[in-house]
């Protein structure tokens, strides 16, 4: 009885890259699409393209994700900046493979995936980032070990807003979603080569010397 206490207590969010529009909610439909990193792309991008909704201005020359060589994680907090530092040094609360064929770019066309967030109660407002990588090197599970060991990664704006926990109450409140907080489309950004970063220091250095000497 008390394990089942705990596991209802815990929050639960929707987060399928795809939802129509829900108007007696107020939230608008939003359809999210990752990309690759752009030939020689040291930088990700970020953005709407115009045939979002929101529509945008990104340009993407990267093509959408597919399969199981990439991977999203979900990652949640109650600040904008602890979701930004689970990013950068933790690990995600549920992870998904990309679909293949006309549905790539995206994890869950369905609108029935959901996330058990173990850290937050249902009713909680949380902040949301995603953040996707390859998995062609060491078999990363999350952004941060995905940079440690060379894989492309790239993660999403963190939301404008929050979005409310749901799976407490009788009947379990509804989980939200991704719609309205202001995710947008993101591609991935190719990770220098050890021997590349390497000698960029061995560069700097060599400037910093020559720099130090004329003074």
């Amino acid at each position: 009885m008390a394990g089942a206490t705990v596991g209802y207590s815990q929050g639960v969010l929707n987060w399928s890259d795809y939802a129509a529009a829900n108007s007696a909610a107020g939230l608008p439909a939003f359809d999210i699409t990752v990309f690759s990193a752009p030939p020689g792309g040291a930088e990700q991008n970020l953005g709407n393209t115009s045939a979002d909704f929101p529509p945008g201005n990104a340009h993407y020359s990267g093509t959408p994700l597919s399969g199981t060589g990439f991977e999203i994680g979900l990652y949640v907090g109650t600040t904008a900046s602890a979701v930004q530092n689970a990013v950068t040094s933790g690990t995600p609360i549920a992870t998904a493979a990309f679909q293949t064929g006309s549905d790539a770019g995206g994890w869950d066309q369905s609108g029935s995936l959901n996330a058990t967030d173990p850290a937050s109660p249902s009713g909680t407002g949380v902040f949301v980032e995603l953040a996707a990588w390859s998995t062609a090197v060491g078999s990363p599970t999350s952004y941060a070990s995905a940079l440690s060991h060379g894989d492309a990664a790239g993660f999403s704006t963190t939301s404008s807003g929050t979005t409310s926990l749901g799976g407490g109450g009788t009947p379990p409140a509804t989980p939200g979603t991704l719609a309205g907080i202001g995710i947008t489309d993101f591609s991935l950004a190719s990770t220098p080569e050890p021997s590349t970063i390497a000698l960029g220091v061995i560069g700097a250095s060599a400037f910093l010397m020559r720099l130090r000497r004329k003074q």
